[in-house]
């Protein structure tokens, strides 16, 4: 129990004050903190702030603009501390900013450069030359093989773009040109080409060589664009059918995903016309001989895809002619000049380039439907091929290899991109001129299969179908040994894709045959039976013999498809777009 209070510490009541003590001074009266009213100009002392925000204005008082009530109102909540918080903020974000975006540049910048090293190492160019003749070069060597830089086709006006700068930098005698000259009275004329060819006798062998490549490349894109035209103001190409202009009312829809449609005012042609280049090769100073002459038979064999046999076989006679004058004796005792059929005397051998000619010239008359002479020419290439001496290489046994099957691995494909970027390109050497007479190596065997597959061509269609068959047996026999011992490594690529090439032909050739042996024996097989129901004796007989030929074609064919099936991997592994059309490619 507690105890009870004591009264002692307690303030009597009689002398603790009931109110508190009053301060004399002028009377004050408070206000409401929101009520305002008109106060003058001499006021007593407000017993609290005044906030004139906090209450509203009077009836009587005109509204400010409200520009002027925006500024006066955010400014009061934007105080010198929160305004260089402000600032602070924004310039943490500019900065933040501008270090993302300058990282994503230069990951760009890398990106591209690792690109550009790579294909310099695939496809080498002249070192003398400035960084961007290197880069246009390279660039559209690099869109000509779509396959090895994973593109799907070949973009012929970026091609075509890359080239035009480069020769126009290569033939300013101002700039990169300096040295080249025209030839004598103004250079050579041509009807319709105009005057073409300078004298680049005095530059260097690699620029030549990349002069050279750039022309015959700007000449294989403009037989690709031929048709083409080039909307200059939206940078779009497209071929003639899909220009919307008067002379095409009527204009094919663009492919889907199109959006810009060339306009017919503000085109022109895509590309100059083939033979612009092609005689630019042929009439310049300063080209060797296998150089005039691969743009020689690439000039012909363009004007037979034309229709213009008889100006392709000159062509093909002037490519001759090329091939004749690199000869160091007497042509007369290696070749006929005026047919182009080899003699193969024994003593003296064709160079490479009559080889090129003469097989060239064959193919030319086969088309033309001169089959004698044809076959006239292939088998004395045949001959002169067989009687070339062994090169030492070829008496080695083959090693076969895996092949190399890329890399998947995100850290081994970035090592491999920085050892190439560290490993400098070296400029390779220059290619034979083919002045001179090959050796027989194991990659030559090729050009035999391929001689041996139109030898058999030629005679299924105009002498005996069983040895054109055998012909093409023999061929195809050859090509497929050849591609299996020929190492896969990047000196035998373009010999394995010939021998691909050559197996693929042979194997059509030779299935198309068998297919009309076997149609022409069922037919043979109906008419015997017919004449045996009305013969007297022997009919039956003939009926056994018809029905088993029959029988030995269609087991012809059966081995032939299960040959095709277990060998079409090997042909297509070799060639990934030999599937696609030169022409195509997106509209760009």
């Amino acid at each position: 129990m507690l105890p009870p209070r004591s009264a002692i510490g307690r303030i009597p009541h009689h002398i603790r004050p009931v109110h508190p003590p009053r301060i004399p001074g002028p009377h004050i009266h408070l206000r409401l903190f929101t009520n305002r009213t008109r106060l003058l100009l001499l006021s007593p002392v407000p017993g609290r702030p005044q906030l004139p925000f906090l209450s509203p204005l009077a009836p009587t008082r005109p509204l400010p603009p409200l520009s002027i009530h925006l500024r006066q109102h955010f400014a009061r909540l934007i105080s010198t501390e929160s305004r260089n918080n402000y600032k602070r903020r924004l310039a943490r974000g500019l900065k933040i900013g501008l270090s993302f975006y300058a990282i994503l540049v230069l990951f760009q910048v890398i990106k591209v450069g690792m690109y550009q090293e790579e294909i310099e190492h695939k496809w080498p160019t002249p070192p003398e030359w400035t960084w961007k003749s290197r880069w246009c070069l390279r660039s559209a060597q690099a869109f000509q093989h779509p396959e090895q830089i994973g593109k799907l086709m070949t973009n012929w006006p970026m091609v075509t773009g890359f080239l035009r700068e480069l020769l126009e930098r290569l033939e300013n005698v101002e700039g990169e040109g300096k040295g080249i000259v025209e030839q004598d009275e103004g250079g050579f004329f041509v009807e319709g080409v105009g005057s073409t060819g300078f004298d680049i006798s005095a530059k260097s062998e690699p620029w030549r060589r990349g002069y050279f490549q750039a022309l015959l490349g700007a000449a294989k894109a403009a037989e690709n664009l031929e048709g083409w035209l080039t909307d200059r103001k939206q940078k779009i190409s497209a071929p003639a059918e899909y220009v919307v202009g008067p002379s095409n009312p009527r204009p094919k829809p663009m492919p889907t995903g199109q959006k810009k449609v060339p306009q017919e005012e503000n085109c022109e042609a895509a590309s100059p016309s083939p033979e612009t280049f092609y005689m630019k090769i042929l009439t310049t100073r300063g080209f060797d001989t296998g150089q005039k002459l691969e743009a020689a038979l690439a000039y012909a064999d363009w004007l037979d895809y034309k229709g213009l046999g008889r100006t392709a076989g000159d062509m093909y006679t002037w490519a001759l002619d090329i091939a004749v004058e690199g000869l160091p004796g007497d042509a007369s005792r290696v070749v006929d000049p005026k047919t182009g059929v080899l003699k193969n005397t024994g003593s003296n051998l064709p160079s490479e380039n009559i080889l090129r000619v003469s097989t060239a010239l064959a193919v030319h008359n086969a088309r033309v439907g001169d089959l004698p002479t044809a076959l006239s020419l292939f088998t004395s290439v045949l001959k002169a091929r067989r009687n070339l001496p062994l090169s030492p290489e070829s008496t080695r046994t083959p090693v076969l290899h895996p092949l190399s099957n890329r890399s998947n691995d995100i850290f081994a494909s970035f090592f491999n991109s920085i050892k190439t970027m560290l490993v400098p390109v070296d400029y390779p050497a220059a290619p034979p001129s083919g002045d001179d007479p090959p050796l027989r190596t194991s990659a030559s065997v090729c050009e035999e299969a391929g001689l041996m597959t139109y030898i058999g061509e030629i005679l299924y269609a105009s002498s005996s179908h069983d040895t054109g068959l055998a012909w093409t047996r023999d061929a195809v026999e050859m090509a497929e040994s050849t591609i299996l011992n020929l190492r896969s490594s990047e000196t035998d690529r373009d010999a394995r894709a010939r021998c691909a090439q050559c197996l693929k032909v042979g194997l059509e050739n030779w299935k198309s045959m068998v297919s009309a042996l076997v149609s022409r024996a069922k037919k043979d097989e109906q008419k015997s039976i017919a004449k045996a129901q009305g013969a007297w004796f022997g009919g039956e007989k003939s009926v056994q013999t018809k029905s088993l030929e029959r029988r030995r074609w269609e087991a012809e064919k059966t081995l032939l498809e299960d040959r095709i099936k277990r060998l079409f991997p090997l042909i297509e592994g070799e060639s990934d777009l030999d599937t696609f059309a030169p022409n195509s490619s997106l509209f760009v």
